[in-house]
């Protein structure tokens, strides 16, 4: 039982810190929890919440590779980081061996937050100094974090096992059976209903108003929820509660850079907050060409090119034939480099890598520090546009793009411009890839919109056409007409270690 023992001592090294630490995730990673040593006062509770913030750090890289690279978007990096792991998600073609959708780091962050649930209280049993409102607060973030690892696991594999509480003994088992997707939602439903009444409203320090769980981001993750269950007048009531305080808040068009540099831009909702201390920012290095052989992903060129020139942009407009809605230039979104990787053009992704658009001006290595964007405000409009189109009320959903559209400066939408049913929502995935590309989720919405009746054909011709790998059309369409390949196996080592865990039938011959 290897993996699954790694998993339970990994969660009785809970994430501390020592009481002194003031600076939001500027900390080291600490091990060797002794309970009764602790959750004595209000400081060794709020570390480790500021903990639990960094533990989602090591689950960022499974975030990405689960929710985004299956996207059209993607082409495979050209050094020897682009491995055979990363081959088979863009190929569509998943192995029950490769360790890409080991579920582990999420599970143990899950397991870090079930400790926070449970053991957070006796600090205020302990501490007369310590306000019970300052740990409701707390609670809530530590409720919203485990409901977002939940809403990652299930978006990746469907049915995944519930685990509510801490591992905190060798006498307890570690084998848990998966439980149904609506199971899994209703809970982390439950969850997020309690995080709404106690999360903060928002706090004054920028690292923390946009870095750590406020009501706005829970609304977020819930708006995001709903739609996944296709509850849209739901979603739209959540969004509209973010409009409050958002309406008014994105940035002009020729500001968009701030967005990404420095990050916690007016505009954003949730974002893990990266530093010169503590974990370093994967994002570079992720997706840098101009540091040869260190990037994984680069950017499909084709696909970018004929999707902004047939559906986003008129010829009038061929300057915007970029990756993504706001950019206004080529230059904005990738070097112009193109990679001979023996696969299809494929160029950087460079709104992570600059320090400013529309020049080459690389960051230097001390300032490579991309948060993760988890939430921001232009998402949200592209959710209430989802909804609404769902309602039929397409004029609304159209407005909602028109928005994000005038705060780039390219032409909006004009009233039924948008087509309804499979071309309005062709085209929303594709106005999503053009603004949120590379940040983590179009995979997720392209498999959220496929899953509804009479759009299961929306993905599988996304994904199909322009393969970056050359894959012909008639391959990948056969490899994505089961919707069961939409989702991950489960990893051949977790299986082998949890007797209740069966592989899904889909894979077992994988």
């Amino acid at each position: 039982m290897k993996t699954w023992n790694h998993i339970k001592y990994g969660l009785l090294g809970l994430i501390f810190f020592t009481a002194g630490c003031t600076k939001f995730l500027d900390v080291a990673t600490p091990d060797n929890l002794v309970k009764d040593n602790f959750w004595k006062n209000r400081d060794q509770v709020y570390s480790s919440l500021i903990g639990l913030y960094t533990a989602t750090s090591s689950c960022i890289s499974s975030f990405q590779v689960w929710g985004d690279s299956r996207s059209s978007l993607y082409a495979p990096g050209i050094g020897t980081e682009f491995t055979s792991n990363h081959a088979q998600f863009l190929s569509h073609d998943l192995y029950t061996t490769n360790s890409l959708t080991s579920w582990a780091q999420v599970y143990k962050a899950i397991g870090w937050a079930n400790a926070f649930i449970k053991n957070a209280p006796d600090g205020l049993k302990n501490d007369p100094t310590f306000r019970p409102e300052e740990l409701s607060a707390m609670m809530g973030e530590a409720y919203a974090l485990r409901a977002l690892f939940y809403f990652y696991l299930v978006r990746t594999f469907k049915e995944i096992p519930i685990i509510k509480v801490p591992y905190e003994s060798d006498a307890q088992t570690v084998n848990t059976a998966v439980s149904p997707e609506t199971e899994v939602l209703d809970f982390i439903e439950e969850d997020l209903d309690y995080a709404l009444k106690n999360a903060p409203e928002t706090f004054t320090d920028a690292k923390e108003k946009h870095g750590r769980i406020t009501r706005n981001a829970v609304r977020a993750i819930f708006a995001d929820v709903k739609l996944w269950r296709n509850q849209y007048a739901a979603c739209i009531d959540l969004c509209k509660a973010i409009d409050a305080s958002y309406a008014n808040s994105l940035v002009r068009p020729l500001d968009w850079y701030t967005i990404f540099y420095p990050g916690n831009s007016a505009e954003s909702i949730f974002e893990f907050q990266y530093g010169l201390q503590g974990p370093a920012s994967p994002l570079y290095n992720w997706f840098s060409f101009h540091d040869a052989g260190k990037e994984i992903y680069l950017a499909n060129s084709k696909n970018i090119t004929v999707n902004s020139g047939e559906f986003l942009y008129p010829s009038t407009v061929p300057e915007h034939a970029t990756s993504d809605t706001i950019r206004l230039k080529p230059l904005s979104a990738f070097t112009m480099t193109t990679a001979a990787n023996g696969y299809a053009a494929a160029t950087e992704v460079y709104k992570f890598l600059g320090q400013a658009p529309y020049q080459l001006a690389y960051r230097r290595q001390n300032d490579r520090t991309s948060n993760y964007i988890f939430y921001r405000y232009r998402e949200i409009l592209l959710m209430k546009a989802e909804a609404y189109a769902m309602l039929g009320q397409y004029d609304e959903a159209e407005k909602n793009i028109n928005i994000i559209r005038k705060h780039c400066d390219i032409p909006e939408l004009t009233p039924g411009e948008g087509g309804e049913g499979t071309e309005f929502f062709t085209r929303l995935l594709l106005e999503r890839e053009f603004e949120l590309g590379f940040e983590g989720k179009e995979w997720f919405a392209a498999v959220r919109v496929s899953r509804r009746a009479g759009y299961e054909n929306v993905l599988i011709e996304k994904a199909a056409t322009n393969h970056s790998m050359k894959l012909a059309y008639q391959v990948v369409r056969a490899r994505l007409l089961n919707p069961e390949s939409w989702f991950l196996p489960y990893y051949r080592g977790e299986v082998e270690n949890n007797p209740l865990l069966v592989q899904k039938e889909f894979y077992r011959n994988k």
